[in-house]
């Protein structure tokens, strides 16, 4: 993987103008051809979870194959920018899936190609590369490198306030943000961070919403900032300070869990494994067993590592509770969860 001071230098030329397509191929292609192509990448991007992640993948990455040889024929400047777009939104959906799993180096490389691709494509797709950027920053958190983050989220954030951006993407922006400074233990930068998103998620002004930030409302920001509370408490030395922050931790995440729509089934697990994590800190361990067992019988309809991978942060943190019954129980069964992840995960290497 790319870090460090090469990572964000790779990234800044995000910022530089497109050169411009250059087509070299001698083809034409059809108008159903392209809308089919496209009809294709939609129904990938929205594949039901129900599939097995193996299958879906190699789906995607098949298609990516043919429409960036199909890319290198067309000779028409305009069809080639829509073919691009499309390499970026495959190549973007192969990075999270990649992402998902925990291949790491994977995640990067599609997720770079994505930014090249949209770059490409042209100015006018260029909130599709600051949702990659996003998505960039999101996995350098998971890696525990908020510094590299915080410089993609400025990335994204320079481009975004470059154009005529939603509120609503420049909002998430914030919370990546802001997620930097709680993992620096930066509270005051945190709730400044915090303070700008809740303002720009409240004034939206009817512009058209790109479709992958549409899964950014009032419950993604609330489960964020909650998470993000509880980040900051965990690491608070002083009790009352840790205590207040893990109560707001507890109400923002149960507000996103009133305001999640029953169909999206990984946010909530999300949300209930970090009500659960929050409950820890609060010395509640019998609601942290409960919210956290909801998550756990979730976890087998997924099949999503992001999911086990917290399951196993909240499996960490519970070992200081293990006298307690329901504790004990969920740990137990959430050690076969992990112990079958751990399994698979050998078989694929």
């Amino acid at each position: 993987m790319i870090v460090g001071a090469a990572l964000t230098e790779t990234f800044e030329h995000w910022l530089l103008p497109s050169p411009g397509l250059v087509p070299r191929g001698s083809k034409a292609i059809g108008e159903e051809e392209l809308q089919r192509i496209e009809a294709t990448s939609a129904a990938l991007r929205h594949w039901d979870d129900r599939w097995r992640l193996g299958i879906r993948r190699k789906a995607v990455l098949g298609q990516l194959a043919e429409v960036s040889e199909i890319a290198e024929e067309v000779r028409s400047p305009t069809d080639q920018a829509r073919l691009f777009l499309v390499m970026g939104e495959l190549s973007k959906i192969s990075g999270a899936m990649a992402y998902d799993e925990g291949e790491h180096s994977a995640a990067q490389k599609y997720y770079t190609l994505s930014l090249r691709a949209f770059h490409q494509a042209g100015p006018e797709h260029r909130l599709y590369g600051v949702g990659v950027l996003a998505d960039l920053a999101r996995q350098m958190l998971d890696l525990q490198r908020p510094q590299e983050a915080l410089e993609l989220s400025r990335i994204a954030l320079d481009s975004a306030q470059a154009h005529e951006t939603p509120p609503s993407v420049l909002s998430m922006l914030r919370t990546r943000e802001g997620w930097c400074y709680a993992q620096m233990g930066r509270a005051k930068s945190y709730h400044r961070s915090v303070s700008q998103a809740e303002e720009l998620i409240g004034s939206g002004n009817g512009r058209d919403v790109p479709e992958w930030a549409c899964g950014f409302d009032h419950a993604e920001l609330a489960g964020v900032v909650g998470a993000r509370y509880r980040d900051l408490a965990a690491i608070e030395k002083d009790p009352s300070i840790r205590r207040k922050q893990a109560e707001r931790s507890a109400g923002y995440i149960s507000r996103a869990l009133e305001l999640r729509p029953s169909s999206k089934v990984r946010n909530r697990a999300f949300d209930l494994i970090g009500l659960g994590r929050t409950y820890l800190v609060l010395g509640e361990p019998v609601e942290a067993a409960r919210v956290v067992g909801e998550a756990a019988s979730l976890e087998s309809r997924l099949g999503s590592g992001r999911v086990r991978r917290r399951l196993g942060d909240w499996y960490a943190e519970a070992a200081a509770y293990n006298r307690t019954s329901s504790v004990a129980q969920l740990r137990e069964q959430v050690s076969h969860t992990l112990l079958r992840e751990s399994s698979n995960t050998e078989e694929r290497a």
